[in-house]
This record gives structure tokens, C-alpha cells and sequence, in this order.
């Protein structure tokens, strides 16, 4: 750790304390039930994770929810906080009913918004209050199964399945919780879960095939759980004017998401020259002067393309037909592989 980094390290570990004792007393408070949670007439499962973001969550999570209609044909909602949306998460948002999409990637937030697009038949509610949310999918949908994206530290709404991921690659980072560390929680808080994911996301590295074997083991030792290893793949680059299929051979990365470093090495696997990779914060919200500047980048730099995230993409097509370029505005498009019926056989 380089003196600068340590010292930031020193002075947040004070905060890092007292927000331990925060998350303990919580947790507390609702094992002992003076905080109660509440039981809805369907089947929870929770979708989420120890550390802050970059897990691959929301594709595993539409993964789940696609499985659960298409193959065990059973109605499934979705249920999201909805962060980084413009919508009120005070109020419960009907972002999509199964059939109709009511609001934009901006208003909705990118990873709703993503769901809706790529979860077919599933209605997507966002809002603070969960069990307003499952409950409103209960009524009006039908819902038999509710998926809580991002749900392993709401602890109000009682869930059936408990399900977490954990990257093999970073897995709990340096061990501290939020914000001197990644973590949301302390590490021994994996005992509440009842299923663990590794992810991999790096399925073209042996070493990483390697450190997923050793994670899923030290699981199963220290807290007895087994888990199921996911890995996440790049599929695809497609034109995201005509949604063509485009093989690009040199072109700027852009992303805002958690771990961009994964998207980059995704596209460099496949013998792409990545002549710049440009960060932005998570969630960010691009301006259509953001992608002229990429394009413009692109152009000096003599590029044939720029590609960015699926969840990065679904903020572009508000303004994406405006742009005029000889330039090529393209996602990539990510497959999910995971056993999912061994994940989920005690739905049968």
C-alpha cells in the first residue's frame, strides 16, 4: 500500500468502527425481533452481496428471473431500490408490468431499465419500501416469486432464500467494512445466507478457474454453505443504432460501472486494440456532449468504434439518434453461465 493510500486507510478506519457497530445493532435489533420483519404471502428470494458493487448482480439476477418464468413457469416479479433513478424511491415505481415499459432508463435507473429490456414477461418495481413493492406485485401481478435485487442487507421484508455473490477474484477486498473497505457488512455475516455464487469474471484465466475452486472451498470449511460458481462471459458487440453485429478492431472503452477493469479485459480478450479506456463514476448519467467527446476522441485517435456496457448503453438511446457519426456507438453484450437448476431446485 503506497503512503498516500495508507494514510487515507488510517483516517477512515475510525468511521469504518462505528459503522460496524451500526450494521451489528441492526442486525441485532432484528434477531430479537423489536424490529420486525414482515412475511408476504409468496416466495422471497433475495439476490445481493457483502461488498459494494461490481459482482455482476443485475445480469445474474435476470438470469434468475427469466429461468423462474421461462422454465418452472411461475410468475416472478422483480423488486429493486431503484438507485440512480430520478424516480422517488418513496414511492412504489411500476417500472414495467411484464408487457409495458412506463419509464426511461434515466427516470427508472439503469439497471431496472436494463432488467425490463432483457427480462421478458417480468414486471420491475422500484421503491425504499420493499414490502409495499412485493405487495403491490402480489396484487396486480400475480406474482408467486419475488426477486429482491440487491436485497442481502434488507432486512424487512423475510425472505425463503438468501442467495449472495462473491467475486473470486477481489473477493471481501482488504477485510474492513464501508469506508476504509468494501465491505457492507462483517465477513461472517455469509453464515445468514444459504446459497453462495462465485463469480468469475475472468472464465478465460486458468488461474481464475483456480481461485473460484479455492474460495468455494474455504466456504464450505468456514461456514459450511455450498455455493455454485457463475461465470460471466462476453457474447457479444453489436451496433447499438441497428443492433447489428459489429467486430471492431480498435476502439475506445468507456464505462461507469463497479470494476470497469473486467469490461476492459473482456474486450481485450477478443483481440480488440482498446486505444483508450475511459472511467466514469458508477451510475453515471452521460449527456449526449459526453459521447460527442468519446466520438470525437475516437475519431483523432483513429478508431473504427466506441463500445461501453449494456447498463452504460440503456442511458445513451435517450439522445442516441441525435448523434451523427461515422463512428460506431456499440455495446457488449454479456452471457451468464450458471447452474441454475441446482441453485434453485427447492422451488420444484
Amino acid at each position: 500500500m503506497k503512503p498516500l493510500d495508507w494514510l487515507v486507510f488510517v483516517v477512515l478506519l475510525p468511521f469504518s468502527f462505528f459503522y460496524t457497530i451500526i450494521i451489528l445493532i441492526r442486525q441485532m435489533l432484528y434477531s430479537l425481533e423489536i424490529l420486525k420483519g414482515k412475511k408476504l404471502n409468496a416466495y422471497v428470494i433475495s439476490v445481493g452481496n457483502l461488498t459494494t458493487g461490481g459482482t455482476g448482480k443485475t445480469p445474474i439476477t435476470c438470469e434468475i428471473a427469466n429461468y423462474i418464468n421461462e422454465k418452472l413457469n411461475k410468475k416472478v416479479a422483480i423488486i429493486s431500490r431503484g438507485y440512480g433513478g430520478k424516480l422517488s424511491n418513496k414511492n412504489t415505481n411500476i417500472i414495467s408490468d411484464g408487457e409495458n415499459v412506463f419509464y426511461n432508463s434515466v427516470q427508472a435507473g439503469d439497471e431496472p431499465f436494463w432488467m425490463t429490456e432483457n427480462c421478458k414477461e417480468v414486471g420491475v418495481i422500484t421503491g425504499k419500501n420493499r414490502v409495499k413493492s412485493g405487495q403491490y406485485a402480489i396484487n396486480n401481478f400475480k406474482s408467486e416469486i419475488l426477486l429482491l435485487d440487491d436485497g442481502f442487507q434488507h432486512l424487512k421484508l423475510k425472505r425463503d432464500l438468501d442467495i449472495i455473490l462473491i467475486d473470486c477474484t477481489k473477493v471481501l477486498g482488504n477485510g474492513f467494512l464501508l469506508p476504509a473497505g468494501p465491505l457492507r457488512e462483517p465477513e461472517n455475516r455469509i453464515k445468514r445466507a444459504d446459497k453462495v455464487i462465485i463469480v468469475n469474471k475472468k472464465p478465460f484465466d486458468k488461474a481464475s478457474e483456480l481461485q473460484c475452486e479455492i474460495v468455494a472451498k474455504k466456504i464450505r470449511q468456514k461456514y459450511d454453505k455450498k455455493s455454485v460458481v457463475c461465470k460471466l462471459k462476453p457474447d457479444k458487440i453489436y451496433d447499438l443504432k441497428t443492433n447489428e453485429l459489429f467486430y471492431p478492431l480498435k476502439a475506445i472503452a468507456f464505462a461507469g460501472i463497479g470494476q470497469p477493469e473486467f469490461f476492459f479485459n473482456s474486450l481485450k480478450h477478443q483481440q480488440i486494440e482498446l486505444l483508450d479506456e475511459l472511467v466514469f463514476e458508477d451510475h453515471y448519467l452521460y449527456t449526449k456532449l459526453d459521447i460527442e467527446n468519446i466520438i470525437e476522441k475516437a475519431r483523432e485517435k483513429g478508431a473504427d468504434s466506441i463500445i461501453t456496457t449494456e447498463k452504460d448503453a440503456v442511458k445513451l438511446m435517450p439522445f442516441l439518434n441525435e448523434i451523427d457519426s461515422d463512428i460506431k456507438i456499440c455495446a457488449l453484450k454479456l452471457s451468464v453461465e450458471l447452474d441454475l437448476e441446482e441453485l434453485l431446485k427447492d422451488l420444484k
